[in-house]
């Protein structure tokens, strides 16, 4: 039987000094003297060198329509009711420690609580404070008592808290905790039964505050992940997964993976996906026909493995076989960095074709970079800096053959970037550079940039820059490239949000439109991290083409109330004059977050 009284407290004390004096290796703890769960979290906050002295510090305003606070407020409320006539003090933590909400029914526990720091904004983390009734339930994932002289903090003394854990029911993830406290002398083990029910009320409250969308999201993946292979279940914001599938996909494989699979004609349900770069495939299934509401299962399998058996959740695609989508017509593969860039491609051609005749034919539509790829490609082959000719600098009478020459003989390349310059001007050009040829140094030749409408059966072997358009599949490295030569040693990173509105833009401007796009962010964002806000309002405006004209509408008068409101929720839903539940859900079934918010204009 546990000792009792003031000399237990005494021993629990004794104990804890003894630990942290001898080290972890060396000491033990009685089991009869405090529980298990106690004596490990006394070990964890000795490895996290926690002070037993520490003063909890402020985390940090608290955001009153945080999910956790809006779950627990009625639950709160009908705890607070109910114990008017106990001295129980209540406390919500979110999944970082700090206090929430703090519900009070004697004025005088309200004095022992200050004392102690237990305050809305607090830190009482374990990392922070120790063995704690709020942050030692997030640490062990259970409901724990932690009386007097077992709390880690001396500050904490005189309490007693018990203390569980809030998980997402859709997710699973830790969303925060809750705690029944008193002082220690008016303790109860009541206090445990108390505490793990009001958790699961608070978790049952998440549930239903849930979209729907997400609450099936977390079946699809219950079910999926009964099987044996890594699985990852994933809609347009969200994603679920095991660990062993994290290597599969970050968020801008995610962005990539989506748009291609939303984007794909499916004939059935189900299609096997070839990942070569990962040295693995998945077996593709779609639930849901709305291309933006559709939910995407990925199984991962090695290539050549036997198919994974068909869940009920996915229809068997007709005749019995699952199709296999591979190479590049399917636009299906995901990669996360290619091996050889699109553009890096294309100055591997240029170098295969550069050749005696000192001449080379580069092509491709307009704005695709054409210029920038030919002086890079000469900067490189001969460490100089080439120099630019126009196409008025071609007439008869001009100085540029001279000039042109004289860049030659230096050891610098030519180029010329002028379109529909003619045959006549095309062939005296490649006659031009043929001549001067052995007159260059460093290897150096002229290119002339051209629009590919302009090529003939009489040109030289040319080489062609491809259009974003025909780079979908590359667009996540094209964009890294050229912001990393619009940023040297600082290019953005755009958000998940952002990303998937670059890859659903179909880019008329090319790489141009890119280049243009990236000048004009802010310049906070040089360097750091993109939201949708910071994109143009009509890139980002991809959500509202497939909603019927009242979505529409109703989405548009939610944007403006919570414009009118600054942001607060609650003033908006007055507003509108609906509750702030159904404001919340409203958002989320109309795609409405806080990044998006600001996209659209007033």
């Amino acid at each position: 039987m546990p000792v009792e009284g003031s000399r237990r407290q005494d021993e629990v004390r004794n104990a804890l000094e003894r630990m942290l004096e001898e080290g972890l290796l060396r000491a033990s703890v009685p089991e009869s003297l405090v529980a298990a769960e106690i004596e490990q979290s006394w070990r964890r906050s000795i490895s996290n060198r926690v002070d037993p002295g520490a003063e909890p510090l402020v985390l940090g305003e608290i955001d009153p329509d945080s999910a956790i606070l809006r779950a627990a407020g009625r639950v709160l409320d009908q705890w607070q009711n109910n114990l008017t006539q106990s001295r129980l003090a209540l406390l919500l933590a979110d999944e970082n420690g700090r206090i929430m909400s703090r519900r009070i029914v004697d004025a005088e526990d309200a004095q022992i609580l200050d004392q102690a720091n237990a305050i809305e904004g607090f830190d009482f983390s374990e990392q922070a404070l120790g063995t704690n009734g709020l942050g030692t339930p997030i640490e062990a994932r259970d409901v724990v008592f932690v009386r007097g002289s077992e709390h880690f903090n001396d500050n904490l003394a005189s309490l007693a808290c018990a203390g569980a854990p809030i998980k997402h029911p859709v997710t699973g993830r830790m969303v925060g905790s809750l705690a029944f406290a008193s002082h220690i002398d008016v303790s109860s083990p009541l206090m445990v039964a108390m505490a793990r029910q009001a958790g699961q009320q608070i978790a049952e409250a998440l549930e239903s505050m849930a979209d729907s969308r997400d609450l099936e999201l977390a079946r699809v993946y219950r079910r999926f992940r009964a099987g044996r292979r890594s699985v990852l279940v994933m809609s347009s914001d969200t994603v679920m997964t095991d660990l062993p599938s994290l290597a599969h996909l970050d968020a801008e494989a995610h962005a990539v993976l989506w748009e291609k699979l939303r984007a794909h004609r499916w004939g059935d349900d189900a299609l096997r996906l070839e990942l070569p770069t990962l040295g693995t495939e998945a077996l593709v299934r779609r639930l849901g026909r709305d291309e933006h509401d559709a939910i995407f299962a990925l199984e991962f399998v090695t290539p050549g493995a036997a198919e994974p058996m068909p869940t009920d959740l996915g229809a068997r695609p007709r005749g019995g076989s699952i199709p296999v989508i591979g190479g590049t017509s399917d636009g299906l593969i995901a990669t996360r960095r290619p091996t050889e860039s699109a553009y890096e491609r294309v100055r591997r051609q240029l170098t295969a074709v550069a050749g005696p005749d000192g001449f080379i034919h580069l092509v491709g539509a307009p704005g695709v970079g054409k210029r920038f790829q030919a002086t890079t490609w000469l900067r490189e082959r001969t460490g100089r800096d080439p120099a630019v000719f126009t196409r008025p600098d071609l007439s008869e009478n001009s100085s540029f053959w001279d000039a042109a020459g004289e860049v030659l003989r230096e050891g610098r390349g030519v180029v010329v970037d002028a379109d529909d310059v003619g045959h006549e001007s095309r062939t005296r050009l490649a006659d031009f550079a043929r001549d001067r040829g052995s007159e260059a140094a460093n290897g150096a030749l002229v290119i002339l940039t051209e629009r590919g409408g302009s090529q003939d059966d009489s040109t030289p072997m040319s080489v062609r820059v491809p259009s974003l358009a025909e780079l979908r599949d590359e667009l996540p490295s094209v964009i890294r490239e050229v912001a990393a030569a619009r940023f040297p040693g600082t290019p953005p990173r755009f958000s998940p949000v952002a990303l998937r509105c670059l890859l659903a833009w179909r880019w008329p401007g090319n790489v141009a439109e890119l280049v243009r796009l990236l000048a004009s962010l802010p310049p906070a964002q040089e360097g750091g991290f993109v939201q949708a806000k910071d994109l143009p309002p009509s890139m980002c405006d991809t959500t509202r083409s497939t909603m019927s004209r009242y979505e529409q509408a109703e989405r548009e008068a939610i944007i403006g109330a919570l414009r009118d409101a600054e942001g607060n929720k609650s003033r908006a839903a007055e507003i509108l004059g609906i509750g702030r539940t159904t404001l919340y859900r409203k958002m989320r079934t109309l795609k409405i977050d806080d990044e998006q918010l600001s996209t659209f204009g007033p």
